[in-house]
């Protein structure tokens, strides 16, 4: 399984000399590894599992921003300097690890290892991707932020899916899985919708034969066909 994020633009050696030695956390679905407002003082590298990112609004309301993996680095905020606050919560969506490194001892051996411009990189990465987002949400017709949303987390989260497994007989399409219960009500905060335009969203791309839906999982049966619905393109 490829690495994301900060662990996706380190060498495989790389990856290996940051984590080795370092003993595991594991982490259950539902469990919180960082919690919005805390004083941070350390970062998690995902070794396995995904997690959700989240805000809580003054309203009470908790909206998704992001969805991790494995080479993801969480907490990285830490790094700005001492008693920096949370600005986000993080919460395991399933069974996994990580390995927890404090500041001082991950900014050492980012300086040893000679990876810190790679760790600038991710996060200028992941503005980037957070200002996507916020322009999906902002610009996009509401019939193309459904299909914007799901290529966006099939490039983070989505695993392969063999053409056997597709709705369509004898045709082959490129696919991916989504392991991660997504309810409507989230997409909806996701892609800054309302979760009834989520719904007949979600109908009309099953009927076209693009999406399936479960209550653990999102399989996108046609990648190419949903990523034209969200760039506009027609469809024959």
């Amino acid at each position: 399984m490829p690495r994301h994020g900060f662990g996706g633009l380190l060498t495989d050696l790389e990856w290996a000399r940051l984590t080795v030695a370092i003993p595991r956390t594991p982490f259950t679905p539902g469990q919180t590894l960082l919690r919005q407002g805390e004083t941070g003082s350390g970062v998690h590298l995902i070794l396995s599992g995904r997690a959700r990112v989240e805000t809580t609004r003054t309203d009470g309301t908790s909206v998704p921003l992001a969805f991790r993996s494995y080479g993801d680095v969480l907490g990285e905020s830490v790094l700005a300097g001492e008693g920096r606050a949370r600005n986000a919560t993080v919460t395991a969506m399933c069974e996994g690890s990580t390995v927890y490194l404090t500041a001082p001892h991950f900014q050492s051996r980012l300086t040893e290892l000679k990876l810190v411009a790679a760790l600038w990189r991710s996060v200028f990465e992941r503005q980037d991707e957070s200002d996507q987002i916020r322009v999906q949400q902002a610009v996009l017709p509401a019939e193309r932020r459904l299909p914007a949303a799901l290529v966006h987390l099939a490039s983070m989260l989505g695993e392969p899916i063999p053409a056997m497994l597709t709705d369509r007989p004898g045709v082959q399409k490129e696919g991916r899985l989504l392991r991660i219960p997504l309810p409507q009500q989230e997409i909806a905060a996701f892609a800054g919708l309302s979760r009834t335009s989520v719904h007949n969203a979600y109908t009309q791309l099953k009927e076209q034969g693009l999406i399936r839906t479960g209550r653990q999982y999102v399989a996108i049966l046609d990648l190419v066909g949903l990523e034209a619905l969200a760039r506009g393109d027609n469809r024959d």
